[in-house]
């Protein structure tokens, strides 16, 4: 529930108030257009649920589920139903107005949360560079070695800063062994010779090619421990309301964002940093100590208000940022201060 929560506050979330689509998205659309309308203190999303079971089985059920397992898998069906729903050509199935306005809310649903990455391999050979690039719901960020050595009681003291979990994403990998087939080494040799394909040592790089509208940041605080057994890092990690994401952006990523921003001109006025410059607008927290047990709640940012909100099931309560600050968070979501310039 935490997680929907989240996600359903979403300011970007609002503008599906609007819209009645197909199956379970418009259950979604319904439960965000309660929830914005004031109406209510509280809201039960059964028809949601009951949508959820049905397009997710997994999820059947009061079982113990994982939030960010949860958040993945809702953004995947709500994208793969409204491709689907669009590009149903059979007459009369999907009215075309209705069409064209399930065609705006996919554009938003891929702008608002999808990013790329930019997957860079460099052949420590010729140094010549392979560049990939995939799409991406969310940013899962390992914990530092450190504290996968360290003990229960030692990680419940321990502290790390978001900033270094992001780096540590982003930080240069090198292969181990020579087990790169690197196309420029080998171009001579396909062509000429008959020789086997020449392995060479390469690095590996992570970064950001793509940054969405919503980024959402998952910290990975369960790791394996034993046979079958999922233990958590109890490490607080402090986070600030403003995050900024340009240091973990590729090149490309940064030139574009540049040109856009000073429209072509290196003497515009325009903000160019604000471009990577992200607010805090929700926290999803993990109570409990395993991965099938616990309890989730979550801080919400109401921008209509100028407040956050602690959901913790049905019951709201007002808080301030410095509380939110100090949660122990196992999910965060931020929110790009300007308009998605690409």
């Amino acid at each position: 529930m935490a997680s929907k929560v989240c996600l359903l506050s979403s300011p970007y979330t609002r503008v599906n108030r609007h819209y009645d689509v197909q199956k379970g998205f418009d259950r979604k659309a319904i439960v965000a257009k309660v929830m914005w309308s004031g109406k209510w203190a509280l809201v039960s999303p059964f028809a949601m649920l009951h949508s959820v079971w049905q397009l997710i089985p997994a999820f059947r059920g009061y079982a113990q589920q994982d939030a960010q397992e949860f958040l993945c898998e809702l953004l995947d069906k709500v994208q793969h139903e409204l491709e689907n729903a669009s590009n149903n050509r059979n007459p009369g199935v999907v009215p075309d107005p209705q069409k064209r306005l399930i065609k705006q809310v996919l554009v938003v649903v891929n702008t608002v949360f999808h990013g790329q990455l930019l997957s860079q391999v460099t052949c420590l050979g010729c140094k010549n560079r392979s560049n990939t690039v995939e799409p991406f719901w969310d940013l899962s960020l390992e914990f530092p070695e450190r504290y996968h050595r360290s003990s229960k009681d030692s990680m419940a003291h321990a502290s790390c800063h978001l900033t270094e979990m992001l780096a540590k994403f982003t930080e240069t990998e090198a292969l181990e062994g020579n087990i790169y087939a690197c196309d420029q080494c080998n171009l001579a040799r396909r062509t000429g010779t008959s020789k086997p394909v020449l392995l060479t040592e390469a690095q590996k790089q992570l970064m950001v090619h793509k940054l969405p509208q919503v980024l959402r940041l998952h910290l990975k605080r369960f790791r394996w421990s034993g046979r079958n057994n999922r233990e958590k890092i109890g490490v607080h990690v402090s986070f600030d309301q403003l995050l900024n994401m340009e240091t973990y952006c590729s090149l490309e990523a940064s030139s574009k964002i540049f040109a856009y921003s000073t429209n072509g001109n290196p003497n515009s006025s325009t903000s160019y940093p604000q471009h990577f410059t992200y607010e805090l607008s929700a926290v999803v927290m993990h109570h409990g100590k395993g991965f099938g047990s616990g309890h989730y709640t979550s801080y919400c940012y109401n921008r209509d208000g100028a407040f956050w909100v602690h959901c913790n099931d049905s019951k709201l309560n007002v808080c301030s940022v410095e509380e939110v600050c100090k949660a122990q968070a196992y999910i965060l979501f931020y929110t790009r201060v300007t308009q998605d310039p690409l």
